[in-house]
């Protein structure tokens, strides 16, 4: 082989390097447009605006998880304010219910009720105004 066709194939490969690296990159159009109602994604493709964040963001209750389940809501460093949590699950007899535990875990119960709903959890600051959200997804399939 000589060197031009040595640069070639390595020419060839570099290119397949990039466009293999640039096929796995998602964009969220909706994170660029303010007011926008849909939040950026992050982390495991999770809702999350201002520095807060839900782990796990997404909880399935099925025959081999029954719950309840657990999860650690992260709110941004540095900050003073309160976080509330407010979900369209309708309490016991619904999805599920999402009450809070100590510290930075929130428990999440299965309900009565089979399908979906969201909880979202707010960051206020001391002024009132929301800077920071983040989703979870509750889907209930017993």
């Amino acid at each position: 082989m000589n060197t031009r066709s040595i640069l070639g194939a390595l020419s060839a490969i570099a290119a397949t390097a990039i466009i293999a690296g640039c096929a796995g990159s998602q964009v969220n159009p909706s994170a660029a447009q303010p007011g926008s109602a849909i939040a950026p994604m992050v982390k495991n493709h999770c809702s999350a605006h201002g520095g807060v964040r839900v782990d796990p963001c997404t909880i399935t209750f099925d025959v081999s998880n029954y719950g309840p389940d657990s999860v650690t809501v992260r709110t941004p460093k540095g900050k003073k304010g309160t976080l509330s949590e407010k979900d369209d699950c309708g309490g016991a007899s619904g999805v599920a219910t999402v009450t809070q535990g100590t510290g930075k875990e929130w428990t999440v119960t299965a309900g009565s009720t089979a399908g979906s709903c969201t909880a979202e959890f707010d960051f206020t600051n001391r002024h009132g105004k929301v800077v920071g959200s983040a989703l979870l997804s509750i889907t209930n399939n017993l």
